[in-house]
C-alpha cells in the first residue's frame, strides 16, 4: 500500500531524496528530478495509483497549456524566424544599398545622377540606354533606383546627390524649369559644388527651351543642333566617366581627324611619332658663326692678299722725302 503523499511518488518514480537535504519542499526537489527522468503522462499515472484523482483534475489544464507552449516554442526553434533588415537606416536610399548592406558592402557610389522632368522621359531613356550600354557608366534615377518607402524623398535625394553620385545630369526643357522642386535640387547642389569649389552640374539640351538663369553659366550640351565639331555623346561620356585617360584615348580613336598619329611609349615616356604623313619640313638653316670666326676668317684673307709669302729686305728701297 502506497502513501498518499510525496513519499508514495518517490517509491513509484524510484526516486530516494539524497539524506542531509533539507526536507522542506519535497515536491519541488520530485519536479526537478522528473524535468529529464520522466514524462507528462507517467507522473499522471503514478498520481492516480495513490489515488490522487483530486490533483490530476487539478492540474490537467495547466499540463495542457504547458504542452502546447512547448510544442510552439520546438517550432519556433526549427524554423527559426528570419532576421529583418533595420528600415530606418537613413543611409540606405537605393535598391542597391538594400543589397550591399545585407551582404556587408560599402553603400554603393554612382557616376551622375539624371534628374530630369517627367515630360522628358524619352530624352531620359536615351541618355541611360547611351551611358550604361553603350559606355557602361552607373546612373542614378529617381524613378528607377530610390528605394520604395524611403522617408522625406527630397531629402534622401539631395543626400545621395552630395555624397555618392560624383556628377549631376540635368535634362534642361520648359517643363523642367516649370516644376519648383526640380529647380530647388538644382539650386542647393549648386550651392554646394560652389561651396566645395568643385564641377557638379551638367546640363544637357535636347529641345529647343528657354533656360533657367541659374543655368546660364554653365557650359550646355546641345543633342538637338548639329555641329561637325562636337560630339555631345563623346564629351558627356567623358566627363562622367571616372576611368578618362582610358575615354579620352577612345574618343581619340572614334574622331577620324586624330587617326593619323599614333602614340608609342619609349623608356615610359610618350613619343608622337607621325606614321601616315610626314611633315615637309624647310631645311634647317646654317648655324651662324660667332662674330671672332668670321673676324678671324676675314684677316686671315687679307693677309694672304697683303704679306707675300717671303719678305725679300733688298727689294726695299728708302727714299728720302
Amino acid at each position: 500500500m502506497f502513501c498518499w503523499d510525496w513519499r508514495g511518488l518517490c517509491t513509484l518514480l524510484n526516486y530516494t531524496i539524497p539524506s542531509g537535504c533539507d526536507p522542506t519542499d519535497p515536491i519541488g526537489k520530485i519536479f526537478k528530478f522528473c524535468e529529464a527522468k520522466t514524462t507528462i503522462a507517467h507522473f499522471t499515472r503514478c498520481l492516480e495509483r495513490i489515488d490522487r484523482y483530486d490533483v490530476v483534475e487539478e492540474t490537467e489544464e495547466l499540463f495542457i497549456s504547458d504542452i502546447k507552449y512547448f510544442k510552439e516554442q520546438c517550432s519556433l526553434a526549427k524554423y527559426p524566424t528570419p532576421v529583418v533588415p533595420n528600415d530606418f537606416d537613413i543611409n540606405i536610399i537605393t535598391l542597391d544599398d538594400i543589397n550591399s548592406s545585407s551582404n556587408g558592402l560599402p553603400l554603393t557610389r554612382y557616376d551622375a545622377f539624371l534628374l530630369y522632368d517627367k515630360a522628358d522621359i524619352q530624352s531620359a531613356a536615351a541618355v541611360v540606354e547611351k551611358l550604361e550600354t553603350d559606355y557602361k557608366l552607373k546612373l542614378c534615377l529617381k524613378d528607377r533606383d530610390l528605394r520604395p518607402g524611403v522617408m522625406f524623398e527630397y531629402q534622401s535625394i539631395i543626400k545621395l546627390i552630395s555624397d555618392r553620385c560624383n556628377w549631376l545630369i540635368i535634362i534642361v526643357s520648359n517643363d523642367f524649369s516649370n516644376s519648383p522642386w526640380n529647380r530647388f535640387i538644382v539650386n542647393y547642389i549648386q550651392s554646394l559644388a560652389i561651396e566645395k569649389r568643385l564641377p557638379k552640374i551638367i546640363p544637357c539640351v535636347f529641345d529647343d527651351c528657354v533656360l533657367p538663369e541659374e543655368l546660364k553659366c554653365y557650359v550646355h550640351l546641345y543633342f538637338n543642333k548639329y555641329n561637325p565639331f562636337c560630339d555631345p555623346w563623346q564629351k558627356l561620356m567623358i566627363t562622367v566617366s571616372p576611368y578618362k585617360n582610358l575615354a579620352l584615348a577612345d574618343s581619340v580613336k572614334a574622331n577620324p581627324s586624330c587617326q593619323n598619329t599614333s602614340i608609342t611609349t619609349v623608356d615610359k615616356k610618350k613619343v608622337i611619332k607621325f606614321s601616315s604623313e610626314e611633315i615637309n619640313l624647310p631645311p634647317k638653316p646654317p648655324k651662324p658663326k660667332s662674330v671672332f670666326d668670321r673676324l678671324v676668317k676675314t684677316v686671315g684673307n687679307i693677309s694672304v692678299k697683303v704679306v707675300p709669302t717671303k719678305w725679300n729686305k733688298k727689294k726695299v728701297k728708302c727714299t728720302s722725302l
